[in-house]
């Protein structure tokens, strides 16, 4: 890769941090009035089960921060970089070798109840605060065939110690309609369309860590048990999803939050200054203060054994149980504008499971939202009621989707906590690092009468 001009030197990468999410937020404000932006209409063709209304545009700003620890006290490792603070403390930070690495992180088109106004995503690496050659490419994972933002290098041997990331992306979202008792009449089809085959397996989604297979026989167990061993197909598909929801429901205990925050911040971001041993400033980027460090997310597997988890465990396993059934699904992460002042919870996630329209031909995702139903009181027991946020749910207009994976479902590589990104290297960069993951979103309303359908 070559390597362009800094943006600025290391001793003002904080303001640098500051200026580049300004300039993305001004180019957010006026592109959904550029010829480039146009309004977006729904993509779904006329069907007589699930519509779109109230439609907002949005546009997603992510950082990405790695971060090679500072350790207080002086180590004699030559990788190792020591600063002093403004009292001549010392700190040592560690050095990467990069001169092997890949950079994901994860882009979203289209689903249920969302749709990409247009194909444009800025996005930029930067290492020790410069900027890196080619444009990423995006490619699709294995399996699953969800898009990633990729970057690839073989060719850098300077010692690193932070890597910057930055992604500016537009998506529309909008409230469904869902007509449930007509969708009941769908029949089960012979053959998934392949849209939505590709989401019936892998059953159990990795997430940074290998599946236990007591975990994936434990999922089948569950189904088989809430089923009476009887084949989910027996039942149209609308009652089978709404009733093994309402179990999900029942078996998840949520006992912790849904996110991390970052606990803990380079010297830097308080406020002091550093120095390296000739007394020159050198100051680490300063992190956002409204920064995850990850997500309490695992892998359904492990929910099946241990169900004691935090609320976007119940749309994990949901997913799971619905691939077991026969049911195609995904996770879908999301950024809630509905939740000002409720930082820890902007971070949510649902499920869409498939159902194949055979006379509009089309595949359509219908949108469930778990920790909604939960929070309404929604079980097993009163699953023949019409649901809110079954479907018809009219704040998806509020929600922006993120991602499909919590962590990418390849052999990538986080740190402490799943955070949509993943990272290889070689050799491997070591442990002493920390992830600060910021998302922010503006939006742009069309018009709604431009994306009304009749039922």
């Amino acid at each position: 890769m070559k390597a362009h001009t800094p943006l600025t030197q290391r001793t003002g990468l904080g303001q640098c941090l500051s200026a580049i999410m300004a300039l993305f937020i001004a180019i957010s404000s006026v592109s959904g009035q550029s010829p480039s932006h146009p309004d977006s209409k729904s993509p779904l063709k006329p069907n007589q089960y699930l519509r779109h209304q109230d439609p907002w545009r949005w546009d997603i700003t992510s950082q990405l921060i790695l971060n090679a620890d500072l350790i207080a006290g002086r180590y004699g490792n030559d990788n190792d970089l020591v600063y002093n603070d403004e009292r001549r403390n010392q700190y040592t930070t560690r050095t990467w070798d990069l001169p092997n690495f890949e950079f994901i992180y994860p882009v979203v088109r289209e689903g249920g109840f969302y749709w990409s106004p247009n194909e444009d995503i800025a996005s930029q690496l930067r290492i020790d605060g410069i900027r890196y050659t080619p444009e990423p490419e995006v490619l699709q994972t294995p399996d699953t065939h969800a898009k990633y933002a990729w970057w690839r290098s073989n060719q850098r041997d300077e010692k690193t110690q932070e890597l910057y990331f930055s992604q500016v992306s537009h998506i529309v979202s909008a409230d469904t309609v869902f007509e449930e008792e007509r969708a009941k009449q769908i029949p089960w089809p012979k053959d998934w369309p392949e849209d939505a085959a590709r989401f019936l397996t892998p059953v159990v989604d990795r997430v940074t860590r290998p599946i236990d297979p007591d975990g994936a026989n434990r999922i089948e167990q569950l189904v088989n048990y809430w089923t009476q061993d009887q084949d989910p197909k027996s039942i149209d598909q609308v009652t089978l999803t709404k009733f093994l929801t309402g179990k999900v429901i029942e078996y998840v205990k949520v006992t912790r939050g849904r996110t991390e925050f970052v606990q803990t911040i380079r010297p830097s971001a308080q406020n002091r200054r550093l120095t390296d041993l000739e007394g020159n400033p050198n100051v680490p980027t300063a992190v956002p203060t409204s920064t995850y460090s990850g997500f309490n997310a695992r892998s359904a597997d492990q929910i099946a054994l241990d169900p004691e988890g935090s609320e976007l465990d119940l749309a994990t396993l949901l997913t799971a149980v619905f691939r077991q059934a026969g049911v195609p699904a995904r996770t879908v992460i999301c950024f809630d504008r509905t939740l000002e002042d409720e930082q820890d919870k902007r971070i949510t996630a649902l499920v869409e499971f498939a159902m194949f329209d055979p006379v509009s031909d089309q595949t359509l995702w219908v949108p469930v939202d778990p920790i909604r139903l939960r929070d309404s009181g929604r079980r097993s027991n009163n699953y023949e009621q019409r649901w809110l946020y079954f479907g018809t749910h009219d704040k998806l207009h509020n929600l922006v989707p993120l991602a499909y994976y919590f962590h990418p479902p390849v052999n990538y590589k986080a740190y402490g906590y799943p955070s949509l990104y993943g990272i290889k290297t070689t050799p491997d960069i070591g442990t002493n690092i920390s992830q600060f993951l910021s998302i922010d979103v503006m939006n742009t309303p069309v018009k709604a009468e431009d994306f009304r359908q009749d039922p």
